[in-house]
């Protein structure tokens, strides 16, 4: 039995800016500011390089999208000196198509082909992201949910000194090392992750 819009959602990988000018972004896409914001915000990083945005669509409607891009220069991720540490940033659906694995057929989409194979994709789970209101969850029922979500697509979970993520239980990070990275990408990933904090080491 289909759900409600399951058969017109279209899913499109690396949108262009041009991509997001025809569309109309679902009201519904407001977690982190309102969703014309936030479609404004997806317009103007679609543009950068280096980044690649896999949206659901519906007709003319955004309805759900994951954004993956480099580190921002205000986490600790951001000092990465190779360039090639690609965060997976903002994944959102409209809660009115839930229960379709948009999320995991947008994330799988992401990496077909090949596309992240000589980078390492990191994913920095923060409770305070979490949509705990409208799912009903607890904050660690969310990041068992975020887990094997991003397992799916060969995420494994990583222990860090990053203090951001240390400083909440329900808080995690997790990456994927594409089978062809570079060393020295790796090398870089493992500085960070590892990185002497300001207090305290990594447990």
């Amino acid at each position: 039995m289909s759900t409600p819009h399951s058969q017109g959602v279209h899913i499109l990988c690396c949108a262009t800016p041009n991509d997001f000018a025809q569309l109309k972004p679902s009201a519904a896409l407001n977690m982190f500011r309102s969703a014309t914001k936030q479609h404004q915000a997806l317009l103007s990083l679609a543009a950068e390089s280096k980044t690649c945005i896999t949206i659901a669509i519906d007709g003319q409607k955004l309805i759900g999208y994951v954004a993956f891009h480099p580190p921002t220069e205000i986490e600790s991720w951001g000092a990465d000196h190779s360039g090639e540490i690609i965060e997976l940033g903002a994944i959102e659906i409209d809660p009115e198509y839930r229960g379709q694995r948009l999320a995991q057929r947008l994330l799988k989409a992401s990496f077909a082909a090949g596309r992240f194979d000589h980078t390492v994709v990191i994913a920095t789970m923060y409770v305070w992201h979490y949509d705990l209101k409208r799912t009903d969850l607890s904050d660690f029922q969310y990041k068992r949910m975020l887990e094997k979500l991003y397992r799916s697509v060969g995420m494994s979970p990583f222990r860090t000194s990053d203090p951001e993520i240390r400083s909440n239980a329900a808080n995690q990070l997790m990456a994927r090392i594409g089978p062809n990275t570079p060393q020295a990408v790796l090398a870089e990933f493992e500085r960070l992750r590892t990185q002497r904090p300001r207090y305290g080491v990594l447990l």
